[in-house]
């Protein structure tokens, strides 16, 4: 004999046996969840939020701002826009912070940036110095504000390219540019050797095209023109705000003799000289001498009035 409570239909029937509603007996099998109480009590909500510090922040270390113009006839010559360029750097201090190395690799990168990351060529006060890196007149990035500036797109472009990389990957592909134009230089001085003539290099039909390892175009089709510009020297990167030794020194230069004036006369002064001279001149204009003097030399103005100007025989000929 079959248990009535065994079928699927004695789940809605009570214990009588009577049947019960569906949604009654639905509603006995559900539970009931208890209400949040955000949703009983609705209250303002604080959340904090650390952003990470270091290389991982989100803050912003470069802002660039850049125009070009062109006119109607530099487009039908195909001549270069006119462009310039502004960038604000701002370099954190583990930026230029040398790492503490545990192994042999790590050892030896940090000995190769002992004195840091040299500024690039257009922030260099001679370009020519790089190759020298213990050199006192290289500059190196330092932690604080810096301004670029640039009238070259090209010079541009590579900037927004930089962006991308830190300061370590930006000092490797200056090496790598500097390799690359030492190359050129070389084999440019070889052939110059090989001709025995000078080389100059023209434009053919208004190509242009571009080194390998560089981001900018070179005129010609074998080597730059000597008298082209490379897009650093049309740039400028100075350290904000800048050193105000350089401009004072000319202002120096020139009040250094007035300076000097003005010390000398201060001596005078705290030794008692001007005194002195005061009180000698106070005591002979108080003596008939000034008045003696001043009375001859109105006698011989007078006469010289009275005889008139002299005759023109009495002066010589020229």
């Amino acid at each position: 004999m079959s248990n009535p409570m065994d079928s699927p239909d004695a789940e809605n029937k009570d214990s009588t046996g009577k049947e019960l509603p569906h949604n009654t007996a639905t509603q006995s099998t559900t539970r009931k969840e208890p209400q949040s109480r955000s949703s009983m009590w609705p209250l303002p909500s604080i959340s904090v939020t650390r952003h990470p510090s270091g290389k991982f922040s989100p803050q912003t270390d470069e802002r660039c701002f850049s125009y070009c113009s062109q006119t109607t006839r530099g487009r039908t010559e195909g001549r270069e826009p006119t462009c310039r360029s502004v960038c604000f750097r701002r370099v954190f201090a583990h930026e230029v912070r040398t790492a503490i190395a545990h192994d042999d690799a790590l050892k030896e990168k940090a000995a190769q940036k002992e004195y840091g990351y040299p500024l690039p060529p257009e922030g260099q006060p001679n370009a020519d110095n790089l190759s020298t890196p213990k050199s006192d007149d290289i500059r190196y990035w330092e932690e604080g504000w810096y301004l670029w500036t640039s009238r070259s797109r090209w010079a541009t472009q590579e900037r927004l390219d930089l962006m991308m990389w830190d300061l370590d990957h930006q000092d490797h592909w200056q090496r790598h540019k500097d390799e690359v134009q030492k190359q050129w230089d070389d084999y440019w001085a070889e052939h110059q050797k090989q001709s025995g003539e000078q080389f100059h290099s023209t434009p053919t039909d208004g190509d242009n095209i571009q080194l390998e390892g560089t981001p900018y175009p070179v005129d010609g089709q074998l080597f730059p023109k000597q008298e082209a510009r490379h897009p650093w020297q049309e740039s400028t990167l100075v350290k904000l705000p800048p050193p105000l030794t350089p401009l004072l020194e000319p202002i120096h230069d020139l009040l250094s003799p007035s300076f000097k004036v003005l010390t000398t006369l201060q001596r005078s002064f705290e030794s008692g000289a001007h005194a002195e001279l005061a009180v000698r001149m106070w005591e002979k204009a108080r003596t008939p001498d000034p008045f003696v003097l001043a009375s001859t030399v109105c006698r011989k103005m007078w006469e010289k009035w009275k005889e008139g100007p002299p005759d023109s025989d009495t002066t010589s000929d020229l």
